[in-house]
């Protein structure tokens, strides 16, 4: 098991990297609190595996277990369900120093980090996530949050766990999709940060696709200390934390827009991709990036076979109602400042820059390239 320090300001707690990681948890939890009662928040593809045998392992230590059930996916993120999370708090007498387990991937993270951020002002929060997205983004760096309507984690917090419990295990159980849209975080992180990390993917492109444990390990302890570097010293975003964004804000419209009643159309990490497939050409056209530079990027986003482009009729929308509603959605981005949008841009891969210059102009040529007829 490696271990992996997040230090920042008021708040040091230790990632934990490894296999078979349920008695590790259990004997963390009595060193935690001497509260015995815990409640799992989880979905059902976990309540009856994975959740039970913590919970079998914790009732025989005398703690009190509770499990909270919720539906997977990004409608789940909402205030009905954090309401109903409350109820069983209060029905089950959860006091600060009692702990809340996020079971699960990016959303149950959000969603469950947000209740313990607001119970009693503040209880323990332990993350065990179960996606590569959730272990290399949402459960590092404190975010909370629920989605209001059509903005994305408009509700939130900042607040940190007192451990996080990474089991690769469970990454052995993600479908293609799921895993492959995780790694667009990792393909993110070296493109900010690290251009010999960006070598690593290419090089290590068929091993990492067929989840060899040795490059998954190092992709996630990497791609963790990347956010933290970018996290440490400015918690609530105001300057470096910015830049962890890229491909975020033009991926969170094209998710948003393309979002139905009856599911997503795209997964947040196919989001990110086409985002920064669309940052790419803006940074052509507003820093002078050089196309092989952008051509290189788009390559590696293709070669772990992430979108960059996609076809607007193939989901049933009309391609200029589409371009439309993305444009709105941006105009909400939560990252705006004195009204203007906060982008980030590569000038080079491995350094990216936050920019408040970018026309709308620039934004909607860039939405009409990738996505076509």
């Amino acid at each position: 098991m490696e271990r992996v320090t997040v230090n920042i300001p008021d708040n040091e707690y230790i990632v934990y990297i490894g296999s078979r990681l349920k008695k590790n948890i259990v004997n963390y939890l009595e060193s935690c609190t001497e509260n015995r009662n815990i409640l799992i928040v989880t979905d059902d593809f976990f309540a009856k595996g994975y959740a039970l045998e913590i919970v079998d392992f914790l009732e025989k230590k005398n703690f009190f277990v509770s499990i909270y059930i919720m539906q997977g996916g990004k409608f789940s993120k909402s205030f009905n369900e954090v309401l109903n999370i409350y109820g069983e708090l209060e029905a089950n007498n959860f006091a600060r120093d009692s702990v809340l387990i996020a079971l699960g991937g990016g959303v149950i993270g959000d969603l469950a980090g947000f209740v313990a951020s607001t119970w009693y002002r503040g209880m323990n929060l332990l993350h065990i996530p179960t996606t590569l997205m959730a272990m290399v983004d949402s459960s590092i760096g404190g975010k909370v949050a629920i989605n209001f309507r059509q903005t994305v984690n408009a509700v939130g917090n900042y607040y940190h766990p007192v451990a996080n419990f990474m089991d690769i295990d469970f990454i052995d159980s993600l479908s293609d999709r799921d895993y492959i849209s995780g790694l667009s975080e990792v393909i993110k992180c070296s493109f900010i940060a690290d251009s010999e990390f960006t070598q690593y993917l290419i090089n290590n492109r068929v091993r990492i696709l067929d989840r060899d444990r040795v490059c998954l390990i190092f992709c996630i302890r990497r791609s963790i200390k990347i956010k933290v570097d970018h996290v440490r010293n400015d918690v609530k975003e105001g300057g470096k934390r910015l830049l962890l964004n890229y491909g975020h804000t033009l991926g969170h419209a094209i998710e948003m827009s393309t979002q139905t009643d009856k599911g997503e159309v795209f997964r947040h990490g196919e989001g990110v991709s086409l985002g920064i497939s669309a940052a790419l050409l803006i940074a052509q056209l507003h820093l002078g990036l050089q196309s092989e530079v952008a051509k290189s990027a788009r390559y590696l986003l293709e070669s772990f076979n992430l979108p960059i482009y996609f076809s607007a009729s193939d989901y049933g929308y009309k391609r200029s109602v589409l371009i439309k509603q993305c444009m709105k959605l941006i105009l909400k981005d939560k990252k705006r400042k004195d009204n203007k949008l906060r982008l980030i841009l590569v000038d080079t891969l491995g350094h990216a820059e936050v920019y408040t210059d970018i026309s709308n102009k620039l934004i909607k040529e860039a939405f009409e390239n990738i996505i076509k007829d």
